[in-house]
């Protein structure tokens, strides 16, 4: 049965985050550089705020009220996995919505992950692969939330300065991706049944990857 209460929490969730962007936008103007910086970076440092925040606390909610639950007894809570989902996607829809000059990569990404939260509110976890498959992803890839917030206070510092951030923020994003990347092979080798579903599911999810490829190299870069 598709889960419409956790259309509710991502509506209101985009919501609370556009306000956000309002009080970050407040924030921060007193700081020179980001006063100095043309509207679609100001929010482009906004969304990237926002979203760090709202990742690491979506980390530390997933891995008590989810990852613990799944460890010890196996059991998949498709409510707790749908709200949280919508949480974290809204950061993205909000991202489309308000960033303009985003990234052609990142633009593709963000519609991808919205097109799978659609999705998921309709999947049961606890029966379907591919809804797990895509708790892993979404799991790794907001572990990695140090990334987003060096994107956006590397605007506010001069260049150069932030150097070890970038290097911690490409080691921990890459240590993300191989995991999830080597469940996801592990996965593709491994499931007994392969339909249409898990076709589709891996063309989405090459979509994402390929962002992640070039977000990565820029990180890592010397």
């Amino acid at each position: 049965m598709y889960n419409y209460s956790a259309l509710v929490w991502l509506f209101s969730s985009c919501l609370v985050i556009r306000y956000l962007y309002f009080i970050v936008d407040v924030c921060l103007h007193s700081f020179q550089k980001y006063a100095d910086l043309p509207l679609d970076r100001r929010k482009y440092v906004q969304k990237n705020l926002i979203k760090s925040v709202y990742l690491a606390i979506l980390t530390l909610v997933a891995g008590i009220t989810l990852i613990v639950p799944i460890w010890r007894d196996g059991i998949w809570d498709n409510l707790t996995i749908h709200r949280l989902a919508a949480l974290y996607v809204s950061n993205d829809i909000v991202g489309l919505v308000c960033v303009s000059n985003l990234p052609k990569t990142t633009r593709i990404h963000h519609i991808t992950t919205t097109v799978l939260v659609f999705i998921s509110f309709g999947i049961d976890f606890q029966t379907s692969d591919i809804g797990q498959a895509m708790l892993v992803y979404t799991m790794a890839s907001a572990s990695a939330y140090i990334v987003n917030l060096h994107l956006a206070v590397r605007w506010l510092c001069p260049r150069g300065t932030l150097k070890k951030l970038r290097i911690f923020s490409g080691f921990v994003y890459v240590v993300c991706c191989i995991f999830s990347w080597s469940w996801h092979l592990w996965w593709f080798f491994t499931a007994a049944v392969w339909s249409k579903y898990h076709v589709a599911y891996v063309i989405l999810l090459s979509l994402i990857v390929r962002d992640d490829i070039i977000l990565m190299r820029w990180l890592t870069a010397s």
